[in-house]
């Protein structure tokens, strides 16, 4: 029973000295200039300042936390922050391949975060095939994955699709990027629409 006891008191020991930070000083944003940058993600109140957040453990990855509720205008890319820009050929021939582009070019003062994990979805409607429905890019290991070009001035991604008749299409999707400025990244959620007329 009293190895028990002892092994009680050590775990409490060992559980209560873990940490080194104090809880006062846990929230503090670090002074340093060669800390990493923080990621920005908005607060349900819109009355309130972002929730400013670390990276993880120092892993060089950064926390991300999804905002609650449906998508909201918080997540989209302001003008400031940059352009996104889909570009389709005018001259779309059924049952050839055709390929669309879509780009994120940030604005004065900003970059594209190369370390988020960049993911485009899209959902093919009836009559035209997609290559490729979901593209990666990015992440800890700033991988260009799917991306065309992923480097701090530009994101492209290329979307190849074949539009079986004649028509007027769209494919709709969901893109999941990020933009930094000198202090924070901020996580962007765009709804995607790209207009096909295959003549």
């Amino acid at each position: 029973m009293s190895r028990l006891a002892v092994l009680s008191v050590l775990l409490a020991f060992s559980t209560v000295t873990a940490c080194s930070k104090s809880a006062a000083n846990q929230d503090v944003p670090s002074k340093d200039p060669g800390a990493p940058k923080k990621i920005v993600v908005p607060t349900e109140d819109e009355g309130t300042p972002p929730k400013d957040l670390g990276m993880t453990g120092g892993q060089g990855t950064a926390e991300v936390v999804p905002a609650k509720g449906g998508a909201d205008d918080r997540y989209k890319l302001k003008a400031t922050e940059g352009k996104l820009a889909i570009d389709v050929p005018a001259d779309i021939k059924p049952g050839t391949e055709a390929v669309a582009k879509i780009t994120v070019t940030p604005g004065s003062g900003f970059k594209v975060n190369t370390e988020y994990p960049t993911k485009l979805t899209l959902q093919s409607p009836s009559g035209v095939t997609l290559a490729k429905s979901e593209f990666i890019a990015g992440g800890s290991d700033k991988a260009k994955g799917d991306a065309d070009a992923l480097d701090d001035h530009q994101l492209v991604l290329t979307v190849k699709l074949t539009a079986a008749q004649p028509g007027n299409y769209t494919i709709n999707g969901s893109f999941k990027f990020a933009v930094c400025d000198k202090d924070q990244c901020l996580a962007k959620k765009e709804t995607i629409a790209i207009a096909v007329a295959a003549k």
